[in-house]
């Protein structure tokens, strides 16, 4: 059997694809320092280690840092998943790619689908957009999968999620300042790596969105979290306009409705309450 190509070790969701997959399909995790640094080289190592498709798992979540650093988030964004595509292309295997629910504007209270018209207002969600266009352009048959809000368990010395930010920020004593004023989606990222493993090996390419139904502020889903978990806490709500960010960025999927219809869809709260419950007893 051939091995699956996951570009990125360390993120939340190559330690998912690992822990789900790897048990019944072999599995090549790279990251920068296992490709040389010329293209041909690079295209030399992937084709001897003829992988049957290619996942970018690698992340880059700190949007502050995309508005200081563009060239980074553009390099990140657009020439690493640009350089696999191609790769795949040539390969002739399917690639996949995560993008992000800040290629909207988030100015309509709505759920955004994969056809609803694309508007990102900073830099973070600029270079996914264009990374997202490149991909399709130089291999259309590629599958983009937008999510948010990510959250799952994390490795030793890996970054936890924003869940379990807060609740160790409680358990030492803190008074979380939390985001009253946008409203997102999250994903278990269990369920993520669940749903990119089917979108894989499917026939059909472009744009999918994978997060939980419904929505709510990040102030919510922290005090649901920390509710869920057993702990009372009072949180700080803030409104920090430190840079444009989407007030609403809900997203709901086409895909997933044709798939298993509206009430197949878990909720965030369903989601989540597992996730804390177990966290709870850790």
């Amino acid at each position: 059997m051939r091995p699956v190509l996951v570009w990125g070790r360390h993120g939340l969701l190559a330690q998912a694809l690992r822990r789900i997959f790897m048990q019944e399909w072999p599995i090549l995790f790279w990251g920068k320092s296992d490709l040389p640094t010329t293209k041909t080289h690079q295209a030399r190592k992937v084709h001897h280690a003829a992988p049957s498709a290619i996942i970018n798992a690698s992340g880059f979540t700190n949007l502050r840092r995309a508005e200081e650093n563009p060239l980074e988030a553009t390099y990140l964004h657009v020439e690493v998943p640009l350089t696999l595509a191609i790769l795949s292309r040539d390969l002739g295997i399917p690639f996949i790619t995560l993008s992000s629910d800040y290629v909207f504007s988030g100015k309509e209270k709505k759920e955004w689908n994969e056809s609803d018209s694309t508007e990102p207002v900073n830099t973070y969600g600029k270079t996914k957009l264009a990374g997202e266009r490149a991909v399709l352009a130089a291999y259309p048959h590629a599958k983009i999968i937008r999510t948010a809000g990510l959250f799952g368990p994390a490795g030793v010395g890996s970054k936890v999620s924003f869940p379990e930010r807060i609740l160790h920020q409680v358990r030492i004593g803190r008074i979380p300042e939390v985001r009253s004023d946008l409203i997102t989606s999250i994903c278990h990222v269990d369920d993520l790596a669940q749903d990119l493993w089917q979108i894989l090996w499917g026939s059909s390419a472009g744009v999918f969105h994978v997060a939980h139904q419904g929505g709510a502020s990040w102030l919510k889903i922290a005090g649901f979290a920390l509710q869920v978990a057993g702990v009372s806490s009072s949180l700080k709500a803030t409104e920090t306009p430190d840079f444009p960010r989407p007030a609403s960025s809900m997203l709901t999927s086409l895909w997933s409705e044709t798939r298993r219809g509206h009430a197949g869809r878990k909720s965030w709260q369903e989601a989540l309450e597992g996730f804390m419950k177990n966290l709870s007893y850790a």
